[in-house]
């Protein structure tokens, strides 16, 4: 059976932002400035929008696509606990890496101190070379902003209206801050009741609390 080239004939585009680099205290470093750059205008794409994008384009119906996602997830989920790698295909490889904590002495070492660290992914040659041919154009000038919070809930809203889970990262864009920032937003956010954290660090997002962003 013939199969499709992975890499797109025509590459995507990738927005990019730049922005100074803050200290904990949110000022510049005038001394030693550094930059950050980040994607802009990404979201999450979820499993059920994946499903329809895949129906429409082959013969095979949407129930059945979302059904294999599922059972996807599930088969990954049980593979990695077995200590296994998982290949899918042209995407990548997901694999578990561990940690001992801050053991030093191999002797000192006992079972109860290995831990999941992260669920790591090594995305294949061909999903490497499909990024490497994305076009990359620039958002416009440095911006450094400090939003109020009536510009925060307005650009959450925005966000909920077609987005059921919000990432940090996509705090970074939305907006348009640091890393340190984004944190600072979202755990005021939820001290006040507004937002909820779903998941262990490494796989962390946030929904809306009933009420709060047009939920």
């Amino acid at each position: 059976m013939a199969t499709r080239n992975f890499v797109q004939k025509e590459a995507g585009t990738i927005t990019y932002q730049l922005r100074e680099k803050h200290d904990l205290r949110g000022e510049a470093n005038t001394d030693n400035p550094a930059l950050a750059v980040s994607v802009v205008g990404g979201r999450t794409v979820t499993a059920e929008e994946l499903a329809k994008e895949i129906a429409a384009s082959c013969t095979i119906k949407e129930a059945d696509v979302a059904g294999v996602l599922t059972a996807l997830s599930q088969r990954v989920q049980s593979t990695l606990l077995d200590g296994n790698r998982v290949e899918l295909g042209a995407i990548g490889t997901l694999s578990v890496t561990l940690t001992c904590g801050n053991k030093r002495r191999a002797d000192k070492v006992k079972a109860h101190d290995i831990s999941v660290r992260r669920i790591s992914f090594s995305p294949s040659k061909e999903l490497s070379k499909a990024m490497r041919g994305a076009k990359i154009v620039s958002a416009g000038p440095i911006r450094t902003k400090h939003l109020t919070d009536e510009e925060i809930t307005t650009r959450l809203t925005s966000h909920f209206a077609t987005n059921d889970v919000l990432y940090r990262s996509e705090v970074e864009s939305l907006c348009e801050c640091s890393r340190y920032r984004a944190m600072q937003i979202i755990n005021a956010l939820i001290e006040a009741g507004k937002l909820r954290a779903v998941g262990r660090r490494n796989s962390r997002h946030y929904t809306p609390i009933e009420g709060h962003f047009g939920k």
